[in-house]
């Protein structure tokens, strides 16, 4: 699978989750959404970098919203 395509897929779960939470009123916090942005925002940045490009952990923290 490429990049793309599971870029596509985690979007199509990201839109299908948040409907779910959004219709549930008890689910107010959703931590596996949290997590899917993350993820997504990540798979983002690696798929922009070329291979030969050197990616910081700075900037891969600071795209996925990751505290240290």
């Amino acid at each position: 699978m490429k990049i793309k395509e599971i870029l596509d897929q985690l979007e199509k779960i990201h839109q299908e989750r948040f409907l779910e939470a959004h219709h549930d009123s008890y689910d107010l916090h959703q931590p596996d959404l949290d997590a899917l942005d993350c993820v997504m925002s990540l798979m983002k940045i690696l798929d922009e970098s070329r291979l030969d490009d050197s990616v910081k952990i700075d900037e891969l923290l600071a795209a996925s919203n990751i505290d240290r």
